[in-house]
């Protein structure tokens, strides 16, 4: 008996009225599989545009072909599966490739050229159809505009407004209306969008779509000149956008009567020109060079560590989660550490690393070497492939095994052992496939340094008067990671920090890190 999959999709609301609904399809294609004597295990079914490959239901029928997991695809039509002609023809060659089968409820489909040839008249024929909706579609839109009429009403909509449908219009929500008063004050009082968006978030305001704040929603609404009533719709793709008036251009659209104003036109100029400021003030680049800049994280919870610098003198270290943000409060107390007594020792291991370049080949090459036979003969590429393929037809033998369980094939004791087996199985291949892509991280960073070594040439020459720019390109290049609390720090990176003691790396302990206490200066 053949395994089947059903594939069933839709576009538009208007495919309901024409018989073509998901329910229909799948109706139709149940039965014509029932006729055909096939065993239907797989079934998709999506609400998406026939005009691209990527759809996600259609992404997991493909998965399941080159797994070749099923033998025939059944479609209520060909324009179900695709209706772009190329992509149908990619489809069919993807399908020959693994030996299987694609027909059509309402269609015959022959495997010939001609059958192709057909195939692709009729996927072109769909696709002009869909482009000659899509052309309706916008003129529709057009008029409506030009009436002065927004097109589009659907989704959460602008925070402050509901939508109403009939009216075609915005209505003030009262209690939002508040809140867009309080987010528009606060900014004309000079507070940032992070204490804004803070701010509503401990008073336990919601968003729109029940979120919580974040400084980026704070600007949007800010800029927004709907909030002064005035609302614009770009009439070349039909889709609603807000700009500021005097960046408005000729293809924009402005609606009058559509929204009504919340926020008085000089509140709203206030906030404008607060925020430019705020703009202006911004240069883009660092007040202060932190060399471990990206390759420091907090020893006590993990996360980076960031500079800092205070009274415009002393340079610091300090834990990025150490601060509150505008969704939450600071969730590690870790105290801020001097930057000099993290980045001398680290430099100095760095220095010590490149005095012996030589060392360094050496290093990189043992490490990649002991790898490759920690995998023996094992392709990597193609075992990391094979599992990661293996792991994925986990999902198709549940499926299988909880259909049997429907229809009385097999015991519920004998079902549920199966299952369990089938869990252990996965944990153990997705453990195996972790290690080998691990092992892959480990081998590329190898041999990237052994690339970029040569690159250093310039620092090693003049290690005692490197550059800023110099020594961060020593430290990316031997992917230099640093842990640190204010007890101790940890140095690892690509190849062992301690390159002066070999004798343990020959005995098989590669010690990658090294861990040093040193007496630091650290501030509440």
């Amino acid at each position: 008996m053949k395994t089947a999959a059903i594939y069933d999709r839709v576009s538009t609301d208007a495919q309901e009225r024409e018989g073509t609904s998901l329910e229909t399809q799948l109706n139709a294609c149940l039965k014509y599989c029932q006729e055909k004597g096939y065993n239907v295990d797989y079934r998709f079914i999506e609400t998406y545009s026939g005009l691209t490959l990527e759809r996600p239901e259609l992404n997991k029928l493909r998965e399941l072909v080159r797994n070749q997991m099923i033998d025939v695809i059944v479609v209520h039509s060909l324009d179900r599966l695709s209706r772009d002609p190329v992509h149908g023809v990619i489809i069919v060659q993807e399908l020959d490739k693994y030996d299987v089968t694609l027909e059509a409820v309402t269609e015959t489909l022959e495997n010939t050229d001609l059958g192709r040839l057909i195939t692709y008249v009729k996927g072109f024929s769909a696709k002009l159809e869909a482009q000659k909706i899509a052309e309706r579609t916008k003129r529709g839109k057009d008029h409506l505009v030009s009436r002065g009429i927004m097109p589009i009403g659907t989704g959460k909509g602008l925070y402050g407004y509901s939508w109403d449908i009939k009216t075609k219009k915005r209505v003030p929500i009262e209690f939002e209306v508040r809140v867009i008063e309080k987010i528009f004050t606060m900014l004309a009082d000079g507070h940032s969008r992070f204490k804004v968006a803070q701010t509503l978030n401990i008073q336990g305001i919601p968003t729109k779509g029940n979120n919580n704040w974040h400084p980026i929603t704070i600007q949007r609404i800010a800029t927004n000149p709907a909030y002064i009533g005035i609302t614009y719709f770009y009439r070349n793709i039909g889709s609603r956008k807000t700009v500021l008036v005097a960046q408005t251009p000729d293809k924009w659209k402005t609606l009058p009567n559509v929204t009504p104003a919340i926020i008085t036109n000089e509140l709203f100029e206030r906030v404008q020109k607060c925020l430019q400021q705020t703009k202006e003030a911004r240069t883009g680049h660092p007040n202060h060079q932190y060399l471990l800049r990206g390759h420091a994280h907090c020893g006590v919870c993990g996360s980076p560590l960031v500079g800092s610098c205070m009274n415009k003198k002393w340079l610091y270290y300090r834990c990025g989660a150490t601060t509150t943000t505008a969704t939450g409060p600071r969730s590690c107390n870790a105290r801020c550490i001097k930057a000099g007594l993290i980045e001398s020792p680290v430099w100095d291991k760095v220095k010590a690393i490149l005095s012996n370049p030589d060392i360094v080949i050496t290093e990189i090459n043992r490490a990649a070497e002991a790898l490759r036979k920690q995998m023996g003969d094992n392709n990597l590429d193609r075992e990391i492939t094979r599992l990661r393929r293996q792991v994925k037809d986990y999902d198709g033998q549940e499926k299988r095994l909880i259909n049997a369980l429907r229809t009385d094939e097999f015991t519920h004791d004998f079902v549920l052992d199966e299952m369990n087996h089938l869990k252990q199985d996965r944990e153990s291949n997705n453990k195996t496939l972790n290690d080998l892509q691990s092992v892959k991280e480990q081998l590329t960073k190898l041999e990237k340094a052994e690339i970029h070594i040569a690159d250093l040439h310039s620092v090693i020459n003049r290690i005692e008067k490197c550059t800023y720019e110099e020594k961060r390109l020593a430290l990316d290049t031997l992917d230099i990671k640093v842990k640190a609390t204010p007890e101790k720090i940890e140095i690892t990176g690509v190849i062992p920090v301690d390159i002066t003691s070999t004798q343990s790396s020959a005995n098989g302990q590669n010690p990658i890190h090294e861990v040093t206490d040193i007496p630091m200066n650290v501030i509440n």
